[in-house]
């Protein structure tokens, strides 16, 4: 398999240098002493789910619970931007030469850098599907983080049933976790897919020169077929200027697009886009235990759609 990384925009090293800045400072919460337990489940592979241990996400809000520590509490003035949900003083990673997006430290993070992509009009919301320009402003982004030794991937919580804990349209980025079910599959050249126990559309990047515009019909072509899963699994429309409820995955290799239709099992147990590819983030080993007791491969059929079930 053949790929060209896209051309970059963003200097990388400096985003790193005034994430670890902000780490160090306290304002972002990342916990260098994280862990990653893996877990064997189901059909799937050995070691086929890492839980990500970390501290960083115990205070972490929800659509449902607001942010007790606010900007204010840091001495900043709490600004937002007009509609937003997000603030995102004193997190901005530098001057951004897009006038569609901009680029901060995500506060709770689980990865060295974690980061997100804000539409700068605050009024785009989490439940609309990505357009062209999101995918001209990640894409691009994408090829500023990539290295010789590391891929980053983007991601998006499209929805409450997403896994989204704001309104404020965003994706985030990260380097690629190591291993799971999926990442594993999709970083390789088989054709024989991982046991998935729910509906997943994806596409491998073929083409030696892949596109902004080529991922977004790519990702437009596959959120159609999760649609219709979604759709036929719920007996439920979409309303109208909104996307059925899903997630998004890419990097500079390959898509994949998931359809949801729970956010969580239980307060204990729910997960954002990487959590349906088997890289769950916890703060507690409490969370694990609940999890190894609910059954990942069950809990994650549950949470997105079930291969073979019809309306529920």
């Amino acid at each position: 398999m053949t790929y060209d990384r896209p051309a970059p925009t963003t200097d990388g090293s400096a985003l790193l240098s005034t994430f670890d800045a902000l780490t160090k400072s306290g304002l972002v919460l990342y916990d260098e002493s994280q862990k990653v337990v893996e877990h064997t489940d189901g059909d799937l592979k050995v070691r086929s789910f890492h839980f990500v241990l970390t501290k960083a996400l115990i205070k972490k809000p929800t659509l449902s619970t607001p942010d007790q520590s606010s900007a204010s509490g840091n001495g900043l003035s709490k600004q937002l931007t007009p509609g937003s949900d997000i603030d995102t003083n004193g997190f901005e990673m530098g001057h951004s030469e897009s006038s569609t997006h901009f680029l901060i430290a995500n506060k709770f993070c689980f990865s060295r850098p974690h980061l997100m992509m804000l539409t700068r009009n605050g009024y785009c919301r989490q439940y609309e599907p990505l357009n062209k320009t999101d995918f001209e402003a990640a894409w691009g982004t994408l090829a500023s983080l990539n290295d010789a030794t590391k891929d980053y991937v983007v991601f998006f919580n499209c929805g409450k049933d997403g896994g989204c804990s704001r309104l404020h349209k965003h994706v985030q980025l990260m380097p690629l976790p190591v291993g799971g079910f999926a990442v594993d599959y999709l970083n390789s050249d088989s054709t024989k897919e991982p046991k998935v126990p729910f509906e997943w559309f994806y596409q491998r990047f073929q083409d030696s020169a892949v596109s902004a515009s080529k991922v977004a019909g790519t990702y437009l072509n596959l959120l159609q077929q999760a649609t219709e899963a979604w759709k036929a699994s719920t007996g439920k429309d979409v309303p109208d200027g909104q996307a059925c409820p899903h997630n998004v995955a890419f990097t500079s290799r390959w898509i994949v697009v998931i359809p949801r239709r729970k956010a969580a099992v239980n307060k204990e147990a729910g997960v954002n886009s990487l959590g349906m590819l088997g890289i769950i983030a916890v703060a507690t080993e409490k969370e694990i235990e609940n999890w190894v007791k609910l059954g990942l491969t069950n809990s994650l059929s549950e949470l997105g759609v079930s291969r073979g079930v019809g309306v529920i």
